[in-house]
């Protein structure tokens, strides 16, 4: 029964998120993390009830009204446009949570295939890996000969590990036959998982059980009372996981996410089981990065997910008993150090001292302490990176103008030049320049986004045409983040995408280029064509000069869209 409202859970939040999100490569789960809780309502129940159907119908409702409960919450907090509180996590902060998440996973891999509890001690070290070392013995087999395929193929192929997932069965039973180790032999070593108990055949009425147990009369409502505080902690436990599994999810995969609509898609798909006494749902990472990893996206491929979890509803307490331990344990190791590479390896480089420590601290704190405590440590670490990294607080943008406000006669322009400048459809009227000032940082990184896309509304309004050309000038900024560096990258995209606008100059203000430790600077320049760079030896201290002009404007009329790097800008007298 209990295997079945997980895929239940499973199958409604992997088909709810197949139209309602965004991502294409998604994967819903049942929120696992919340069986603490459940076991709590059962505890509750039980205090108040003594029949097995009594309980049952009790336990039920409070399992789908939860349900309910959970996402009527997301669905409100995404209608009223709350998402935007989760871009307060800063990046390394989630970059921390995904390696406290890997983990999390690799300890759980090591529970699986031996049928063990882990912890951090002698004791557990001994129960979960030295006694019982024959059992972890085929997983890493597994998995150094996946590492080793992955490292000869150089990453050439996505399908590679959900491939070689799919041999681990059958080669394990080759091997079982090699050495002559039957089946039950097998079994009671601890290689297989234990059959599940199912009455009668796969097809059968049983299959309706988790939405008829519950029974309105037999409801003890003094039960459902005592439960409201573990419910609404329930509730907000879960809302903890989507500001962290879907930026983390973005991250991982390189795209812009909106979380509102995310919120509301998780809305419908708690409120549609708990309606059936479903237990809550999520959009799940570390699944999801499998199935991103695998090349896996498209809506045809979602529902192919719906469709098999449902062929497991209906087989699959039959077919467990024939799945080794050491293929769940494989998947799990391999996607556990993926993500404490990404998470505590990777990152390395990208992050300064102040935020690489807050990502060792946040892994650390999972690793031993848990979620929970992993929250409070990426909330200690965001204060103390805004702590040191932003003295005083400042509007991101200083003021914005076009370029006819900007003339100078520092220049004996050519008659060619004057007339590109004068030109309305292509002159200083097409020029924008947004000044930027102060501590550019992880919680103001957003705001300087949307100002500058609504500056560029306004000039769209204002004048009936796009700017031509857009100067962000970074001369003023004293610091910027890796967090809020990232978004920077991400806004070339935006202002190209979404005004047509041909020509983006960024004045870093400092010879060495962007102040933050991320590489912005080769991050912009990576993405520049050779014919379109502006040698910044060409460039004066007083002003933009006339061949840069002249240059924006050939690149204007031929339809190229560049990003430019101006290491110094400073406005004419």
């Amino acid at each position: 029964l209990g295997f079945r409202m997980f895929l239940f859970s499973t199958m409604i939040a992997q088909l709810v998120f197949t139209f309602a999100s965004k991502f294409d490569n998604g994967v819903g789960l049942q929120m696992v993390e919340n069986v603490p809780f459940c076991l709590e309502l059962a505890r509750i129940v039980m205090s108040e009830q003594t029949n097995e159907s009594d309980i049952t119908s009790t336990l039920f409702f409070l399992f789908g009204f939860s349900s309910i409960l959970v996402g009527l919450v997301f669905y409100l907090l995404g209608k009223v446009e709350m998402g935007r509180i989760v871009y307060f996590f800063p990046s390394h902060v989630l970059v921390g949570c995904i390696g406290g998440i890997g983990v999390f996973i690799t300890k759980t891999a090591i529970e699986v295939s031996t049928n063990t509890t882990f912890s951090f001690s002698l004791q557990g070290l001994n129960d979960c890996i030295v006694s019982p070392f024959n059992l972890l013995l085929p997983v890493f087999a597994f998995e150094i000969a996946l590492r080793l395929l992955v490292y000869a193929t150089k990453g050439r192929y996505s399908l590679l590990s959900p491939v070689f997932y799919c041999f681990i069965t059958p080669i394990f039973y080759f091997f079982l036959h090699v050495f002559r180790v039957d089946m039950d032999a097998a079994e009671d070593a601890g290689y297989f998982f234990p059959p599940i108990k199912s009455t009668g055949s796969a097809l059968s009425w049983s299959l309706l059980d988790i939405f008829t147990e519950i029974h309105v009369w037999k409801i003890s409502w003094r039960a459902v009372i005592k439960a409201i505080p573990t419910m609404i902690s329930l509730t907000v436990f879960s809302l903890i996981h989507v500001p962290i599994n879907i930026p983390a999810f973005a991250i991982s995969t390189n795209t812009e996410p909106d979380m509102n609509v995310e919120m509301i898609a998780h809305g419908f798909s708690n409120f549609i089981s708990g309606i059936f006494g479903g237990l809550q749902n999520y959009f799940a990472y570390s699944n999801s990065v499998i199935y991103s990893k695998s090349n896996g996206r498209g809506k045809i491929s979602s529902l192919t997910i719906v469709a098999l979890t449902g062929l497991i509803f209906i087989y699959g307490p039959l077919l467990c008993a024939y799945v080794p331990r050491c293929m769940a344990g494989t998947i799990l190791l391999h996607v556990g150090i993926d993500l404490v590479l990404e998470g505590v390896v990777e990152s390395y480089h990208d992050y300064d001292s102040v935020e690489y420590s807050g990502i060792i601290l946040i892994t650390v704190t999972m690793s031993f302490f848990g979620m929970d405590a992993a929250l409070i440590a990426g909330f200690i670490a965001a204060l103390s990176t805004y702590a040191v990294q932003s003295i005083t607080y400042q509007h991101p943008i200083k003021g914005s103008m076009r370029a006819a406000t900007l003339r100078s006669s520092a220049w004996n322009r050519s008659a060619e030049a004057q007339r590109i400048l004068l030109d309305k459809k292509k002159g200083r009227e097409r020029i924008l320049i947004i000044q930027c000032q102060g501590h550019i940082f992880f919680g103001n990184s957003t705001i300087l986004k949307e100002s500058v896309l609504e500056l560029l509304v306004e000039q769209r309004k204002r004048s009936g045409d796009d700017p031509i050309v857009v100067i962000l000038d970074f001369t003023h900024v004293l610091a910027i983040d890796s967090s809020s560096a990232m978004t920077i990258e991400k806004l070339k995209d935006s202002i190209i995408k979404s005004f047509g606008v041909e020509v983006v100059i960024f004045v870093c203000g400092h010879e060495d280029g962007f102040r933050c430790h991320y590489d912005l600077t080769l991050k912009v320049m990576a993405e520049m064509r050779t014919n379109a760079w502006l040698q910044a030896s060409d460039c004066s201290t007083q002003s933009i000069s006339t061949k840069k002009i002249t240059l924006c404007s050939k690149l204007a009329r031929n339809q190229c869209t560049q990003i430019h790097l101006v290491r110094k800008f400073v406005q004419p007298r």
